[in-house]
């Protein structure tokens, strides 16, 4: 939403990502101006030292042109594309387009198909229009999941990127946790249909519309609920102030200062970053059960896991998600996450049988962690994890299970 030169759009913007914990960011569009094309490089040049990725906003990538010109322009425009911006080390992919549907899908998936076959070390960004049971009719589409798996046929999907602002409070306080989990749920079960392919969400931090003011509880939940649902990766709406209306109080503001903001959303991907960023990365989503008394999402509320037993909330009653992961090794990883916007409280698993349990700390130390007992059954005591949780923390563990314990 910026352009070569506005806020956002400049070198010094990379400074912004790499305080804000981004790992790939997006140029502003290149249209072929000359000093846009400078600018786009130096931003490139930029993050190549800093350590970062970059999609490339170029013209000529976006879908908008197989559309209105065909696939041989498109070709011929993608591959003008690749020689401006393909050498570079910074290069992580192209942006395409938004919200492909009806008419529009069957052009915009061949034309991610192009780029993959063209250029198959890159990654497209594509942004799908976001799931809901009414998504499927103005979309166009009998299935939503066949839409999924038609880009991935089609397309060469590598990544699924789609939006989610539904655990952004509404000006009446509540959020649309059903329909926000109800989305995270599609894709990750598509992912683990399809060889675990990586999932990514775009969340929320400006207020806009019927929102509520987003607070840092807000960040930190958002960020915390999807990881621990399966998704991959993470990008934010919006961290410049290019659009008006009500949008209020985005990372930087129209006055091209930082906000409260830009602050909180700092602080929340640096401590995503150091405690599980790096962990989750490697670990393939296995299965969710929400800890409540309604099911939420799709997701079960009763636990039918060789790892947990259950899962118990007190202080303030406050919903729960627990994840279960493992790595490439079959190592088995729980994570646990506090679903509230608002309430804090004690979460106790209670494991099967007598395992060793290990909690993921900054920078990449675990610790054995500290057990507790099933002092209601002391026949076969069971080893339990007590963290306090705030308002969308989460924690996860490592897992080694007692192996005498299996069926």
């Amino acid at each position: 939403y910026t352009k070569v030169g506005e806020i956002g759009g400049r070198v010094e913007s990379v400074a912004d990502w790499v305080e804000l914990g981004i790992t790939v960011g997006k140029t502003p569009v290149y249209t072929g101006d000359a000093d846009e094309k400078k600018v786009i490089r130096a931003m490139l040049d930029a993050c190549a030292e800093a350590g970062l990725m970059c999609f490339v906003n170029d013209a000529r990538a976006n879908a908008k042109v197989i559309m209105e010109q065909g696939e041989d322009a498109y070709r011929a425009g993608f591959d003008a594309a690749l020689k401006d911006w393909g050498d570079h080390p910074a290069t992580f992919g192209f942006e395409m387009g938004d919200e492909p549907a009806q008419q529009r899908i069957g052009p915009v998936f061949r034309a991610h198909g192009i780029q993959r076959e063209m250029a198959p070390q890159f990654t497209p960004f594509l942004s799908l229009g976001a799931y809901s049971p009414g998504a499927i009719e103005w979309m166009g589409l009998r299935s939503y999941e066949r839409y999924l798996e038609e880009l991935i046929e089609v397309g060469d999907a590598n990544v699924l990127f789609h939006n989610n602002y539904g655990l952004v409070p509404g000006q009446n306080g509540e959020c649309n946790d059903e329909g926000s989990l109800l989305a995270m749920k599609m894709f990750s079960d598509v992912s683990v249909a399809n060889d675990h392919i990586a999932t990514w969400i775009t969340l929320c931090c400006v207020s806009h519309y019927t929102m509520a003011d987003i607070t840092e509880n807000d960040l930190r939940r958002q960020v915390n609920v999807a990881a621990t649902l399966g998704q991959k990766g993470v990008a934010w709406y919006l961290l410049y102030m290019s659009i008006f209306q009500n949008y209020r109080l985005a990372p930087r503001d129209e006055h091209d200062r930082k906000t409260e903001m830009f602050g909180w959303l700092a602080r929340v991907m640096a401590t995503f970053h150091r405690m599980h960023g790096p962990v989750l990365a490697k670990l393939k989503f296995q299965r969710a059960y929400h800890i409540g008394n309604d099911r939420v999402g799709g997701y079960s509320n009763v636990i039918d896991s060789e790892l947990v037993k259950s899962v118990s909330v007190w202080g303030d009653d406050f919903p729960a998600i627990v994840s279960e992961f493992k790595d490439d090794a079959g190592v088995d990883y729980v994570a646990i996450v506090n679903n509230s916007p608002t309430l804090s409280g004690h979460g106790l698993i209670t494991w099967h049988g007598a395992p060793s349990i290990f909690v993921q700390y900054l920078d990449g130390e675990e610790r054995a962690h500290r057990p507790y007992f099933d002092d209601a059954w002391p026949e076969n005591p069971s080893i339990q994890s007590g963290p306090w949780l705030a308002p969308g923390q989460m924690e996860l563990y490592r897992v080694e299970p007692d192996a005498t314990e299996r069926l």
